[in-house]
Parts: C-alpha cells; structure tokens; sequence
C-alpha cells in the first residue's frame, strides 16, 4: 500500500513550508526584517507540523517497508546524521573560529555560546532537552526539536520491535533518558501515528466538511497568534506550577497539542477535496518533492547565515525586495549544501548497515 499521489505531493509541500516558516521567523529575529512575511510569525507552530507529519511518515514507512528493527535504525539513524552530523561539525567550527576572531561581539549574535566538548557530544546524542541539560549547539536554535524527534523515534523503535517485558524496559528506559519536556510534546507525534495508522486519511468526507477541517488548523494558529493566548497559558503555569521551567521548549504544550489535533484533521480532510484540487498537486508532485529533499538541510543550516547575516549585514525596515532576494540566496545555500547532506543517504544508509553488521 502507498500514498496517493496527491497526498504525497502534498506532505511535500507541507515539510517544505514549514521549514521556510522557521528560516523566515529566524530571519526576522535576527534583524533580517521579514515581519512583511506573515509566514514569519508561525516558526513555532511549523514544529508541531513537523512532529505530526513525522509521526504520520515514520510510522506509515516503518509499517509498510521496513521489516525489523535493524532496518528501522539503519533508516533513521541514516537520515538523521546525513544532515545533523555535518551542521554540527560547521557550528562548533564556526563558534570556535568567531570566538577568536578580534573584535567578536557575541551579544550581536541570537544564539552563540562558546564551543565545549560536553556541548558537541550532547549534540552528536541529541541530549540537548533532557533533563536540566544546559548545553546548546552555538549558532543552531532549532536544533532543538531534532532532539525531541530523534528520542520520539527511539520510543516509536522500543514500542514496536521489542515484544513482553523487554518493550516497557526499553520504553522506559528511553522516557527517563529524554526527560520531561521531551516526553510532553510527545502525544503530537504520536497524533500523526495514530493517523497513519487508522487509514482515517482515506476515508471519504462531504466536501463542505472537509473544506473546513481542512482550513481548521490556519484559522487555529492565526487566532492562538493573534490573541497571544498561548504566551498567557505558559506564563500563568510557569508562575504557578512548581518546576515548569523544565518543560524549556515545551512550555506551550497545551496549544501545541490543539494545532497537532487540528493538523490531524487537516491532513484527514486532504483526500474529500475536490479532483480538481487534487490534481494540481499531482502535477506539481516533482517539484514539491525537489523542494521538500532539501527542507531538512534548510532547517539546520540556515540559522547561521540568519544569525551572521543579521549582525553584520542587517536590513533596515521595509526593505521587502533586499529581504526577499536574501531569503531566496539562503535556500539557494542551503539546496546546494544538501547535495552533501540529505542527498547522500544512500551512502550513509551502507555505512551504517555495515557498522551494524558487527
């Protein structure tokens, strides 16, 4: 069984738009002024697409090709360090370099910290949001949430290929290692599962209906913006409830997890829209997958430019054309940057099936 190909195009498209929303966010933080983007203002919400639409592939691929769990970890571990191992290795570089460079300024940068041995072997196991880990891979925010979906991937793994009591030993043992903050973004991952694994995104709705939960999510995340309801929640619980500060990433859970449901919904809606709709995607599937085999290149490579750029070469207000013609430079970086990244995971797949030969 596999995607239909309207759908397929779709997810595509998705992945890619949700990374763009992140590069754009970033930008404007960093002094880039991309605010005339509305775009810009949903980089949060672009990881909850991220999670849900993880969930909803991991699972339907793990089901449908992969046949045990040396497969499953030739696969992920494969896709992850293809793309992570590299723009790790150019952070701590880069930080290193700049930190003894003359007149460095770190304060002009969003998101420097000096380079340590804990910081960059924290990174290479993803432990950055477990616990009261403090480290941080300099220059990389949205390194972040690539921890949270590498141990989401580790618990999906223990879950399904380990059978009795070895399941909830390895399950467990997971939870604990990934912490709190981890495991509260979880349940959107696994709503992106349950989809796949329900076939719910086949079945059949009446147009009206599906044109609304298809839109649901958008009109969901520009009202939580607007209102600024999901800063209000989190500040309400970081004041009242004892050691909330460890959630870190996770401190807008409860919103989150209402934009996952309603991406649910949205992604169930997908397949009751028009023909006509539909077949503009299958026309266009090529080009949504060109864009979407570079989006996880784009999402670790582009907060060093952002931040670089930001500091040395910022925009001044209302510079739409300079910022569009800056943003379409840094996925053109990042495309061809994943020409060694993402684009050799053949490569890395047969590395990594020999090592787990042994």
């Amino acid at each position: 069984m596999t995607l239909k190909p309207a759908l397929s195009a779709y997810l595509d498209l998705m992945r890619f738009i949700a990374a763009l929303a992140v590069m754009l966010g970033h930008m404007d933080q960093d002094g880039l002024s991309m605010a005339w983007m509305p775009l810009s203002r949903f980089s949060h919400d672009a990881v909850v697409i991220f999670f849900v639409l993880s969930g909803f592939i991991i699972y339907y691929s793990t089901t449908s090709r992969t046949t045990n769990l040396k497969a499953y970890a030739v696969a992920r571990l494969a896709r992850i360090y293809s793309v992570a191992l590299p723009s790790v290795l150019m952070c701590t570089l880069l930080a290193l370099w700049l930190s003894y460079h003359p007149g460095f300024d770190p304060g002009r940068l969003s998101n420097f910290s000096l380079p340590s041995v804990w910081a960059t072997f924290s990174s290479l196991l993803f432990l950055n949001q477990s616990w009261m880990n403090t480290a941080d891979l300099p220059l990389n925010n949205p390194y972040w949430s690539l921890c949270y979906e590498v141990w989401f991937y580790v618990l999906f793994g223990a879950y399904f290929f380990a059978k009795g009591p070895q399941r909830w030993l390895l399950v467990g043992a997971a939870a604990l290692i990934a912490g709190p903050a981890v495991l509260a973004l979880l349940p959107i991952w696994l709503m992106g599962a349950w989809l796949a694994s329900s076939g719910r995104y086949e079945t059949k709705w009446a147009t009206g209906w599906a044109w609304l939960a298809f839109w649901a999510p958008t009109a969901l995340m520009v009202l939580i913006e607007v209102s600024g309801v999901d800063l209000l929640i989190r500040h309400a619980l970081y004041e009242n409830v004892p050691g909330y500060w460890r959630l870190a990433s996770s401190e807008r859970f409860l919103t989150d997890h209402l934009i996952g449901a309603s991406l649910c919904l949205h992604i169930a809606a997908f397949s009751s829209l028009p023909a006509t709709v539909q077949s503009q995607f299958i026309k266009y599937q090529k080009p949504f997958a060109t864009l979407a085999g570079f989006s996880f290149t784009l999402y670790l490579f582009h907060s060093p430019m952002t931040q670089l750029l930001g500091a040395y070469r910022p925009l001044p207000q209302g510079s739409v054309w300079q910022t569009a013609l800056l943003a379409l430079g840094i996925l053109l970086a990042c495309w061809i940057i994943s020409w060694g990244t993402e684009k050799q995971l053949p490569a890395w797949r047969r590395g990594f099936s020999r090592l787990l030969q042994h």
